[in-house]
Formats: structure tokens, C-alpha cells, sequence
């Protein structure tokens, strides 16, 4: 009955995956690879070799595969991720007026851990305790490369890119370049950031997303200042496991919070998977790729706002109603809906204690470039179509970074008003004319 939740937790299914104890590192199942638009291989020079002793904080010279175990349980890591899942949700709901949102956390996760991989002290602990707050920053940027290597499927795909601006390649970490090529198999591209860049980025994330996200980007996201752009993008594809019938598909109507009706298609089924908590009801519905499955979430009360409702849930919320599943039969019908959402992530991100990163004086990207740098925006967008045949859903991600500028002077002196003068000795600073200027 009520369109967000169905829309939007879909991606939360694949929280039901669980998180490896195997430290695997993805470089050994990804190739280096660096492409140039021009077909100009810009030299990167190499980073500072600081070797880890334990006590720094950066993720950056840290070999994932050859980290010491895990400090955080399985338990503790997924419950961490869910957190910031929820964090999000909720902040982004609470924007949201009467519009629907969906959100794949995934994207996000992503695309902002390449970019802490470049960064260091409270840049990099902001960064990794937002996205998984309370585990150590080692775990938590595991986590992410475990997590990108075990989502993906016959029907989910996921892709990494890295765009450097070509003014700006020789201030780049070929290091850094290498270890988001081997722990996130990103494909790197420098080229100019001319009036061209925007519609190259958004048709390499078009053709990513099966055309689902063209326009990721527009013009007002680059300007002369920027030197990089990450980018995640997510893909899922997938037909229902048992396919409906035509007497399972019906016309009916369909209630909006506002009051309002509109006529809708439905999909009626007998699923196997009942959830209950105190709240709420819902089902899962399983996809071809058992690996996945479509989860709807229905409120008791008929009359709450969908997006305060979701806005209210937290993670220890979430995980009771999911360890409720009941196997039993449950009837159930939702709509074949499509829906488009998008939103820039900064304020949202600071909200939650991601602050440095967005602050060019703050910053601490010293690991990714040798030229200072900051987050100048977080876009996410996504789409999702559910109908009878199955579901098909993309998200993208784009982490734009811009040149800090020289520190800015907070200190100012406007004479427009009677001020003393003087023409000093500069090597002795004794004045040798002194006087007041009352007027002019």
C-alpha cells in the first residue's frame, strides 16, 4: 500500500549477505588498468613510501590481504554498516517531502571509500567512522572490499571509475592510482576538463547502468577547479524466481499519503517469507538469482507519513523485523511502479560527522595528490522498475574533489572611517611621519 518502502528496500536486501572472515584482497583477481582520452599516458609520480607501524591511521599504505585479522566480529561489522545505512535514510527522508527516495548505501560506500583511500589523520577517521562507525579503520575499509567483491552476480553488476583532470595528472599519486585500480578494479582516464568532460563521464555511467542513469552530471558539477572525479556505479537485473500468471496481475487503486488516488497495476502472489515486528508486517520475494530478493515493508498504521515512518527506523529496528522471517505462506500484492531519485550528499554526509573531508582548509588528501584537495560534492541518483517480469534497478555515485585554494585571510582592516598613518623606517620601525587622516 505504501510505495517507499517496497521502493527502497530493496538494495537493504543484501544486508542478509554475510561478511567474510576471508581477508581476500581483490588484487589478486583484478588487472591495472589506466586509460587516457587522448591516448597520452600522463606520468604519475610515485607517493611518499611511508611504512606502517601500528599506530597511523592511514588506510593507504596498508595491503588489505596482509593486514592482521580482523579486531570486529562479523556481527559487529554488519550491524557498523548498517548504521550508516540507516543514517542515511533518515537524513535523506527527512528532506524528502512527499517524495519518494531510494538510496543504494552501496554506491555510496564505494564510491567514498576510493576516495579515503587517498586520505589521512582525521580526513581518513571522519570519513571511515561515518561509513562504518565504531569499527577500527583497517575493518571498515575491508569490510567495503569484501563486500564489493561478494555482491556481485549474474545480476548485479558493479563498476569503478577514476577521472583526473589532465592540468592536474602530474600531482597525482600513481600509488594511489594503483590501489584503487587493485582493491576496486577502477578504470582510471585522464583527460582534459573541457566543455566535453561532463558528457564523457555520464556516457561511461550510462552504458554502466544499462542506460538507466544518463545524467549523473551536468555542468554546474565541474568547473576549472576540478581536479577529480570518482564514480561508483551499481547495476541489478533480475527476473521473479516464479513468474506470475495473468490472473495474477489486476487493475486496483492505489491510497497516496496526501489523501489522493490513482489507479495502479498489481501483482498478487503467495510468498514463503513472512516478517513481523511490532509495527510493522512485510515479505520477501525471491528473484531468479536466489542470491537476491525483493522485501516490503508495510506500517500497521495506515495514516503515517512513509518517510517519517523510514526516517524513524533504526538499524536494531531493522534487524528485528528481518530476524522475524517466518517460513509460512503469506498472500501478498504490490504495485508495478518505476521510480527516479536524486540527491547531493555533503550536507547530509557532514551531518553525520563527515566534516573535514568537505572543508578545503581541513582536508587531508596528502596520500592521494600532492597538491591540497577536498570533497567539493557527493551526487547519488538512482532508478528501479518492478513489474511483472522481474526488477531493474541502477544506482550511480560521483565523488567530485576540487584544487584547494590558498588559505583564505579571515583578518581585514577597512579604512572607511578617521584612521592613524605613517611612514616608517622599515629597519627599525620608527615612524618618520605620523598623522591622522579625519577626512578626504
Amino acid at each position: 500500500m505504501k510505495k517507499l518502502a517496497a521502493t527502497l528496500l530493496i538494495f537493504s536486501m543484501v544486508l542478509s549477505l554475510s561478511v567474510s572472515g576471508c581477508r581476500k584482497s581483490a588484487s589478486s583477481e583484478t588487472r591495472h588498468r589506466r586509460t587516457t582520452a587522448s591516448s597520452e599516458e600522463a606520468e604519475l609520480p610515485e607517493a611518499p613510501q611511508v611504512e606502517y607501524n601500528g599506530s597511523e591511521t592511514a588506510i593507504f599504505q596498508i595491503d588489505p590481504a596482509s593486514a592482521a585479522g580482523p579486531n570486529a566480529s562479523e556481527d559487529e561489522l554488519r550491524v557498523a554498516y548498517t548504521r550508516f545505512i540507516f543514517d542515511v535514510v533518515k537524513r535523506c527522508a527527512e528532506k524528502a517531502g512527499s517524495q519518494g527516495i531510494l538510496l543504494s548505501p552501496d554506491s555510496v560506500l564505494f564510491a567514498l571509500e576510493m576516495t579515503a583511500a587517498g586520505a589521512s589523520g582525521d580526513t581518513l577517521d571522519q570519513m571511515l567512522q561515518t561509513t562504518m562507525p565504531g569499527v577500527g579503520n583497517a575493518d571498515g575499509f575491508q569490510f567495503a572490499v569484501d563486500r564489493m567483491n561478494r555482491l556481485q552476480s549474474k545480476s548485479l553488476s558493479i563498476a569503478n571509475s577514476v577521472w583526473i583532470n589532465k592540468a592536474d595528472a602530474s600531482s597525482v599519486y600513481s600509488d594511489y592510482m594503483d590501489y584503487v585500480t587493485r582493491h576496486f578494479d577502477a578504470g582510471i582516464s585522464i583527460l582534459p576538463f573541457d566543455d566535453n568532460v561532463v558528457d564523457v563521464i555520464n556516457k561511461w555511467v550510462e552504458e554502466k547502468t544499462n542506460g538507466m542513469i544518463p545524467d549523473l552530471l551536468d555542468s554546474s558539477n565541474i568547473d576549472p577547479n576540478t581536479f577529480m572525479v570518482l564514480i561508483n556505479a551499481i547495476t541489478f537485473e533480475s527476473e521473479w524466481a516464479t513468474k506470475y500468471d495473468e490472473d495474477q496481475v489486476n487493475n486496483g487503486t492505489f491510497y497516496l499519503g496526501n489523501g489522493n488516488t490513482q489507479e495502479a497495476t498489481f501483482l498478487t502472489s503467495t510468498e514463503n517469507t513472512y516478517l513481523r515486528s511490532g509495527n510493522a508486517s512485510g515479505f520477501v520475494k525471491p528473484y531468479k538469482d536466489a542470491k537476491y530478493g525483493f522485501m516490503a515493508i508495510l506500517p500497521d498504521d495506515e495514516t503515517v507519513d512513509i518517510n517519517s515512518f523510514v526516517a524513524s527506523m533504526t538499524a536494531e529496528e531493522y534487524w528485528e523485523l528481518w530476524d522475524s522471517r517466518a517460513s509460512c505462506e503469506v498472500d501478498v500484492m504490490f504495485p508495478e511502479f518505476s521510480s527516479d531519485y536524486k540527491i547531493e550528499l555533503p550536507e547530509v554526509l557532514q551531518d553525520m560527522g563527515m566534516v573535514a573531508p568537505f572543508d578545503e582548509n581541513a582536508a587531508d588528501f596528502s596520500r592521494m595528490s600532492s597538491a591540497p584537495a577536498y570533497i567539493s560534492n557527493v551526487i547519488h541518483q538512482t532508478h528501479i522498475d518492478v513489474d511483472r517480469q522481474g526488477t531493474k534497478a541502477a544506482a550511480a555515485t560521483a565523488v567530485t574533489m576540487d584544487k584547494a585554494t590558498a588559505e583564505r585571510i579571515d583578518n581585514f582592516v577597512y579604512c572607511n572611517r578617521p584612521f592613524v598613518y605613517a611612514i616608517v623606517d622599515m629597519d627599525t620601525g620608527i615612524p618618520v611621519f605620523l598623522g591622522t587622516c579625519t577626512n578626504v
